[in-house]
Parts: C-alpha cells; sequence; structure tokens
C-alpha cells in the first residue's frame, strides 16, 4: 500500500517528466541535420548528441525532472491539509522517507535510460546510427548523479515548507555547487564535480570532436559510488530530520 501510495503521489509528474524527455530527445535528432548545417564547423552525428543532450538543452531538463520528483511530502501534505491520512498508516517516518527515496530513485534511473532506447533506435530515421553502448554508459553517469539531485530535493522538500521553497533551494545550491566545482582547488579533482560527470567528462580524449570510439571507456566507477554515497546520507538525514519533526 506504501509503495502505491508513493506512486499515486508521484505518478502524474513521473509521466509528464518522461514524455518530456522523449519528445526534447526526439526533436534533437529529428532535426539534427538543420542545426548541424547552421554549425560553425563541421561536427559529427555523434558530437551532436554529446552537445545536445548530454552536455546542454537535454540534461538540463533532466536536472530540472529530477528536482521536481524530489519535491512534495509531509510538510507540504500539511499544507494541503492530507499530512494526518500519511501520519495515520502504520508505518514509522523512516519507512515512508525511505520508500519515497527508493520510488524516486527507481523512477530518475528510468527517465536516464530512455535517451539511452530512443536515440539509438530513432537514428536510422535520419539516415544515422548511434551505438546503444555509449547511450547506455551515459544512462548510468545520468542515473548516478541524478539520484543525488533527487535526494538534495528531498531533503530540502523536509526541511523547508512551501510549495516552491525546495525546488528553488535545489536549484541555487546546484549552482553554487557548480561555481565552487571549478575553483582552482577543487578543479583537479574531476571526480567531485557532478555536473562535469554527467557530461561525460571523464570518458572524452577530446571535447573538439566526440567519437563513438571516445565514448567507450571505463566509467568512473570510484565517483559513482561517492556519489551514491552522498545520496544515500541525504536520505539519511531527511529521514532523521522527518522522525524528530512534530506535525500537530
Amino acid at each position: 500500500m506504501l509503495w502505491y501510495k508513493m506512486w499515486r503521489e508521484s505518478g502524474v509528474r513521473f509521466t509528464i517528466s518522461a514524455a518530456a524527455l522523449l519528445w526534447m530527445c526526439a526533436m534533437v535528432v529529428l532535426l539534427q541535420r538543420r542545426v548541424r548545417a547552421h554549425a560553425d564547423e563541421p561536427i559529427s552525428y555523434a558530437h551532436y548528441i554529446w552537445s545536445a543532450v548530454y552536455k546542454a538543452n537535454v540534461l538540463d531538463l533532466f536536472v530540472l525532472l529530477v528536482i521536481v520528483l524530489g519535491l512534495g511530502g509531509l510538510l507540504q501534505e500539511r499544507a494541503q491539509g492530507t499530512a494526518g491520512f500519511t501520519l495515520s498508516l502504520p508505518v514509522s517516518r523512516w519507512r515512508l522517507t525511505a520508500v519515497r527515496a527508493a520510488m524516486g530513485c527507481l523512477q530518475v534511473a528510468i527517465l536516464a535510460l530512455l535517451p539511452a532506447l530512443l536515440i539509438p533506435l530513432l537514428s536510422p530515421v535520419v539516415g544515422e546510427t548511434y551505438s546503444f553502448a555509449p547511450a547506455f554508459q551515459f544512462s548510468v553517469l545520468w542515473a548516478d548523479a541524478g539520484m543525488v539531485i533527487f535526494a538534495m530535493a528531498l531533503f530540502f522538500s523536509v526541511v523547508l515548507p512551501g510549495a516552491y521553497s525546495a525546488a528553488i533551494a535545489s536549484v541555487a545550491a546546484l549552482l553554487a555547487y557548480s561555481i565552487l566545482a571549478d575553483l582552482p582547488p577543487l578543479a583537479r579533482y574531476p571526480a567531485l564535480d557532478l555536473i562535469e560527470t554527467m557530461h561525460g567528462a571523464q570518458l572524452l580524449a577530446s571535447r573538439r570532436e566526440v567519437s563513438l570510439a571516445a565514448l567507450l571507456a571505463p566509467l568512473p566507477w570510484l565517483a559513482l559510488g561517492l556519489y551514491a554515497l552522498v545520496a544515500l546520507c541525504l536520505v539519511g538525514a531527511a529521514g532523521a530530520i522527518m522522525a524528530g519533526k512534530d506535525f500537530p
């Protein structure tokens, strides 16, 4: 019942998010000839997909959608007058937080997988090919880093009341983190840069011309493990805060 409740609360947001992500990826592929024709210099199809999907437009959309999936929770339910029903369920607040986090992480992983499925399948329609292997690598990067972003939004939704406070705080935190990661002391450790990891920075030998072969480097498992640990800590902190809150 608890899993079903969490799905009912986030199902519409997830469905809209998946549709938006698929539509954006489809537009990137279908309009590739027009966009590449107006590029300053010739670029390969693989480089175009990396620039439009994994480095810029679609990635930005994915991050925003993940933040939206992390919103909600008991503070927002209290504002809507529905927190009493959730608190009356015969489960602890720790379990409420854990199941909500697990459902969200599963949805994030599915969203991250959608471009890897659509782009290779749709590329032949425009006379191009794109391998499933590099697309799946990016899905792993997006899923793992996306769980950190989701956990951060979940944490802020537990700490901050209001419908938009958690979203604003999440965006602000990501911007601040990106600025800090570019500072010289931290720039020497690319594994600490969450967004650059999602760009596939550690998979590319050169940013000037991306090839499919260049995208088949080993995944940065150490960085991915670190991000998974950070996400787990954020969820744990959210559960601890929620367990100690009073809901009159």
